[in-house]
């Protein structure tokens, strides 16, 4: 025996062990499960278990026995097939007794990446390689378990509808698998006395539409906006529909690319840097060497004339698809305007995939893309460009989405007018059931919530108490040095003390440092009139002369704020909260800004960490009370961390 079959058998026997470790501990585990099941079955007279019959990777019949019905636990009792060998843990796709023909090289598996591939929207991708890959040593065949762990429970559910659209933020999403798609852009293609334009959104464009109406507009414009990415599907899954495939352009080329020399069609690559449409082009003739490019540009367009004569030059070159790589929201909005001078049969916007396919950005390994985390890959190739995309923008979109949904269910339920036909008693009977459970749900959500909101009232409590504890400790020196520089310039009290309204609008006492002359309140009436802050609820001058030399540093650097950790510590005020008003400001509050008053006001909040006083009162409010329905722990944490670059850079602070 070769060194080659040594290692290959050890593999074989390492990877045996895991799947009967593994499969004897969800055994027991799921023990109890099989057990009631079975009881309950008994004594409804029915049988407990199915007789399944499988083809082996030898066309041999194979005999599997699963829970009877249709649940997700009915697949248990095959975890004794793979502890007995006849099936693996990870393998092939299971292949029932009339499916013979297809030829196998490995044993099916209880769960496969045919699976996997379903749920994560990569059906066109050839899952064979993957499981050989799989199988080439123990580690591999971990790391694809944990993979397909992760995928069960980020990806698509099946027994969700495939509805043909769905919409988000306004926009419609086209519910295509990558085959049709393909079709309908072969199709399409051969017509060039119309332009048919399609695009691609992930969870980034989707942020960007969901703030630029003009980016959205054009969206609506196109023939079909195709699902790209995980953010994607799972906003999808949210909204209660499965995505078939997850259809992006970086797929989709090389499978376009190879239909088009097929069938003689040319191609237009427009975008990216200088050179790297031409070198994808060239890399694309390599693969596929029937591949017509009818030409290529690059992608920085801003003077009209290079535009006009670029759009010339795809005109005259026969093109029947253009593929413009400028990146969102740019590439959708130049073929929007451009629509009715172009003479080619499909133009779509494809993002960075030229880059890809340039060789100037490695793409992101299968087994990352399988997880959905390709975006991960693009954050580590170039962290300061997509920092921001990924690392704010992911989240932001999620949360989005969650509160876009939640605002559309409650128009629908509100528009639902009373059904006007008669129930029959069955109807009615089930009507009321579910009537009843919904109930049940609803009420079960509201304690599920109303706990969650008073453990976070207590997580928050905790935290302020610490922090500010220790923060009042940690800058005792620097309060010495303030009081005594105040002391030094200016008479009067150090500390500056001032009613301010609490929760529920409740008075309190809110301490300062004094960053004022001492007669500054007696000179606010002859300042009215130069008042900044637009709305004209809060007082802002930018050049106040109240202010002192050392107010104006310690107000800057937002120093003057920081005595108002001991209010902090008392319960007066939180770390995180909306700022607490003066008295004679809440006078003016309207119904809605009263809302901020809601919840005890804190030292920052979001508008805090997002531009300060140059953020207009009306925004400044609307963000209080976003944060009022968004709070959690991790949210204040986040925003405390945020902070600290806010008072560094000073912006906004005056």
């Amino acid at each position: 025996m070769n060194r080659s079959q040594i290692k290959h058998t050890t593999t074989t026997m390492l990877i045996r062990c895991i799947d009967i470790i593994i499969a004897l501990s969800l055994l027991i585990l799921s023990a109890p499960i099989i057990a009631i099941f079975s009881l309950i079955q008994k004594l409804r007279l029915r049988a407990a278990f199915e007789r399944i019959e499988l083809l082996d990777q030898q066309q041999q019949l194979l005999i599997v026995y699963r829970l009877a019905g249709d649940n997700i636990f009915s697949r248990l009792p095959e975890l004794l097939q793979v502890v007995s060998g006849k099936l693996n843990l990870l393998g092939s796709p299971q292949r029932f007794s009339f499916e013979s023909g297809t030829v196998v090289t490995l044993k099916p598996g209880f769960i496969s990446f045919d699976d996997a591939h379903q749920k994560m929207g990569l059906n066109f991708q050839c899952q064979q390689q993957a499981l050989i890959d799989a199988h080439s040593s123990a580690l591999s065949y971990l790391l694809a378990l944990a993979r397909i762990t992760i995928i069960t429970a980020l990806g698509s559910q099946s027994n969700l509808p495939q509805s043909d659209t769905f919409e988000l933020f306004g926009a419609r999403i086209n519910n295509v698998s990558m085959d049709d798609m393909l079709t309908q852009v072969m199709s399409a293609a051969t017509d060039n006395t119309h332009v048919s334009r399609y695009a691609f959104v992930n969870a980034d464009c989707m942020n960007i539409a969901f703030d630029n109406d003009t980016y959205r507009s054009s969206l609506e414009t196109c023939k079909q906006v195709f699902a790209d990415g995980l953010g994607m599907r799972l906003a999808a899954k949210q909204a209660g529909i499965s995505l078939k495939d997850n259809v992006n352009g970086t797929d989709m080329f090389p499978l376009l690319c190879q239909q088009m020399a097929e069938q003689g069609l040319a191609i237009f690559l427009l975008g990216g840097r200088a050179g790297i449409a031409e070198q994808t082009a060239q890399n694309m003739q390599q693969q596929f060497p029937n591949l017509k490019v009818a030409g290529t540009h690059h992608g920085y367009l801003a003077d009209k004339q290079l535009n006009q004569s670029v759009i010339d030059k795809i005109n005259q070159s026969g093109a029947a698809v253009l593929l413009v790589a400028m990146g969102a929201p740019m590439q959708e909005l130049w073929l929007q305007k451009h629509q009715s001078e172009l003479q080619v049969g499909v133009a779509m916007g494809v993002g960075g995939l030229f880059d890809f396919y340039s060789n100037r950005i490695k793409r992101a390994p299968m087994w990352v893309r399988q997880m959905g985390m390709e975006w991960i890959c693009r954050l580590l190739a170039e962290p300061k460009r997509m920092w921001r995309r990924y690392i704010i923008g992911n989240p932001l979109f999620l949360y989005r989405v969650n509160r876009y949904l939640k605002q559309q269910g409650a128009g629908k339920a509100a528009q639902t007018p009373p059904s006007q036909r008669a129930l029959s008693t069955q109807e009615l009977a089930h009507r009321l059931a579910s009537q009843d459970l919904a109930y049940q749900k609803a009420v079960l959500t509201r304690v599920t919530h109303k706990l969650a909101l008073r453990l976070n009232i207590v997580a928050k409590r905790i935290v302020d108490v610490v922090v500010a504890s220790i923060a009042l400790l940690l800058l005792s020196p620097l309060f010495m040095l303030v009081f005594t520089l105040i002391r030094i310039e200016s008479p009067g009290a150090v500390f500056f003390s001032q009613q301010r309204a609490g929760k529920h609008n409740l008075p309190f006492k809110m301490w300062k440092f004094r960053s004022m002359y001492t007669d500054a309140q007696q000179r606010l009436q002859k300042l009215q009139a130069q008042n900044e802050m637009q709305g004209g609820v809060t007082f802002k001058m930018k050049q106040d002369p109240r202010i002192t030399r050392v107010g104006r540093f310690i107000r800057k650097a937002s120093i003057d704020e920081l005595p108002q950790l001991w209010n902090v510590l008392k319960g007066d005020m939180s770390l995180v909260g909306p700022r607490p008003a003066l008295l004679s400001e809440v006078e003016q509050y309207s119904q809605h800004q009263r809302r901020r008053l809601n919840i005890k006001p804190g030292i920052t909040c979001i508008w805090q960490v997002s531009g300060r006083s140059d953020i207009p009162f009306d925004k400044q409010v609307q963000l209080d009370i976003d944060y009022i329905y968004q709070q959690s722990l991790t949210a204040d944490i986040s925003l405390l961390l945020k902070t600290i670059p806010a008072v560094l850079t000073a912006r906004g602070a005056y």
